[in-house]
């Protein structure tokens, strides 16, 4: 039985599930020990797990099929949360796409052998050379812009080539009058507005008709994405018809037009979901499901367009891979005080630095001990980093007694936290384990001193300018 440090000390339901369990008083990732895992591989360390990442990418797709019967359902993943390559190339195996969000993620995706048919070119600002890039890899091309159509019509009609678009729109969302989590002093609809990408109704009302003029562009579909604003399934019902609306008022202003597919983003919670300012669960996916497809049918409906036979398309990145990596850390040092507050701090081996949505988001990576899974708890500690940081990582854990040589594992670390870390204090970032089963294999080794200081050139001359 987990004991109940393992919750960080809030009651309820236990924390692990799917493919995590305790045996033997550690930590287990399928059958692999991750105390295990740290002293084979060394800390810090990502690990994932391919049997949580497959059931996640077969339940997500399975929850969408159920709620949106008229059509196909596709999954074009984020590369931005995971670009691990071993990890997007076990994703081919599921049949799913990706989005992409520049040139590097492009050639990443490429790489890593995702047919070109199944990427989504999205971003904003794209240069004439990503443009050029994506068609004549025959990658679909999701527009932000008057500037990237123009930009994009010129290149086709120099080479000759036809052009897939979808418009990346941006509804008003007037009725999203609940606060985000994102920015809590601010209603969603407003907060949306913040965010770079997608193109205001009127403006994509023009951009439609330019391009359903050029015979060497395809206008295939609209796109738009709300993001983690909010977990309760309500207010993703509330986007979806705010979006279905916009689709409906478009298609009905360039008929006959009509959408081959729609995609409606990502931002869906994880489950045990560490964006949640009170560190609550999320709801099951199938109730985001129903929400958004149920709600879009609806509002396509009434704005007069057969939604028969559309694909719907979801962009998951923190609903897809955030519960199947964990990060592993080594306990340097036990340090306690006992004025003018008494205290304890475990220092362990990593850093914020490595899970950076505690910075960005203000995330909550729930620590289990793994090395004393089993073991009573005697005091609440402060779990730090090891950078110059504040570098708070959890704040006072129920805990065991806790001596250095102990493994920390961090939960929901699959998705944004290898993507995003970085070298402050010269840091040489984590390397990433996938587990099958009861094997384990270094997918992308850990990062040394000389990578981090090779694009240095302290001896470079002056250039006279």
């Amino acid at each position: 039985m987990l004991s109940t440090h393992s919750s960080a000390g809030r009651g309820g339901p236990p924390i692990l599930g799917g493919h995590l369990h305790v045996t033997g008083g550690h930590l287990w990732v399928e059958h692999c020990d991750t105390v295990a895992l740290a002293e084979r591989f060394g800390t810090p360390l990502y690990v994932v797990s391919e049997a949580q990442l497959r059931a996640n990418c077969q339940m997500l797709r399975a929850a969408f099929e159920r709620h949106w019967p008229v059509g196909r359902v596709e999954l074009l993943p984020s590369l931005k949360a995971n670009y691990v390559l071993a990890i997007r190339e076990l994703l081919n195996d599921e049949g799913v796409g990706c989005d992409v969000f520049g040139g590097n993620e492009l050639n990443a995706a490429l790489r890593a052998g995702v047919p070109a048919a199944r990427i989504s070119v999205n971003g904003s600002a794209k240069s004439a050379p990503l443009l050029r890039a994506s068609v004549v890899a025959g990658a679909n091309i999701t527009l932000d812009s008057a500037y990237e159509l123009e930009s994009l019509l010129a290149i086709v009609t120099e080479l000759g080539k036809t052009a897939r678009i979808r418009l990346r729109i941006r509804p008003d969302h007037a009725t999203l009058t609940e606060r985000s989590d994102f920015f809590p002093d601010m209603a969603i609809r407003d907060a949306a507005q913040l965010y770079k990408p997608g193109i205001e109704p009127t403006t994509a009302r023009a951009l439609g008709r330019r391009a359903l003029s050029h015979d060497r562009i395809e206008l295939t579909g609209l796109m738009t994405h709300l993001g983690r604003h909010s977990a309760d399934p309500g207010v993703w019902a509330k986007m979806a018809a705010g979006f279905g609306e916009t689709v409906a008022e478009l298609c009905n202003a360039w008929a006959p037009w009509r959408p081959r597919e729609l995609d409606i983003g990502g931002g869906f919670p994880a489950p045990r979901d560490p964006t949640d300012p009170d560190r609550r669960p999320a709801q099951p996916i199938d109730r985001y499901a129903e929400g958004v497809a149920v709600a879009l049918r609806s509002a396509l409906v009434h704005g007069g367009i057969d939604p028969d036979g559309i694909v719907l398309q979801l962009e998951p990145g923190r609903s897809l891979f955030a519960d199947a990596g964990l990060h592993l850390s080594r306990v340097c040092h036990v340090k306690t005080q006992t004025r003018p507050v008494a205290s304890t701090w475990v220092e362990v081996d990593t850093t914020e630095m490595f899970m950076p949505d505690l910075l960005l988001e203000h995330a909550y990576f729930r620590p289990v001990f793994a090395s004393r899974a089993e073991s009573p708890d005697v005091a609440p500690v402060h779990i730090v980093g090891i950078s110059c940081n504040f570098d708070l990582i959890a704040r006072d854990v129920p805990a065991p007694r806790v001596v250095a040589g102990d493994i920390v594992a961090f939960l929901d670390t699959g998705a944004y936290q290898d993507a995003a870390a970085s070298n402050f204090n010269v840091l040489a970032r984590p390397g990433t384990v996938l587990v099958s089963g009861n094997r384990a294999r270094l997918v992308k080794r850990h990062e040394t001193l000389e990578e981090v200081l090779s694009r240095d050139e302290p001896r470079a001359p002056f250039t006279t300018l």
